[in-house]
């Protein structure tokens, strides 16, 4: 979680600015840099895990300052994490 709410989560963005990837652009859909706010609110690779967090937390999960900082969302973010198995090979189940 605290790497999601300085930046420093391995996504591309991050990644490729300490030279461990080519390119900042998200593998996953090509569109974009794979930033934060990406994963967690933009990427269409996501959408439907996206809408079991919006159903499971409502309007707040539109907004990355509530997914990051309300307790409530912590829990239901971190099973959206999961869902994605985006960082599941850097950081196993989580």
């Amino acid at each position: 979680l605290f790497q999601l709410r300085t930046g420093h989560a391995p996504l591309n963005k991050h990644l490729h600015c300490i030279t461990k990837v080519p390119s900042p652009i998200c593998q996953q859909c090509h569109r974009r840099e794979e930033t934060v706010h990406h994963f967690l609110l933009a990427c269409p690779k996501y959408t439907r895990q996206r809408l079991s967090l919006q159903n499971e937390i409502g309007p707040q999960a539109s907004h990355l300052k509530n997914l990051l900082n309300d307790q409530k969302c912590v829990k239901p973010l971190l099973r959206y994490i999961a869902s994605t198995h985006r960082l599941e090979q850097i950081f196993g189940d989580v």
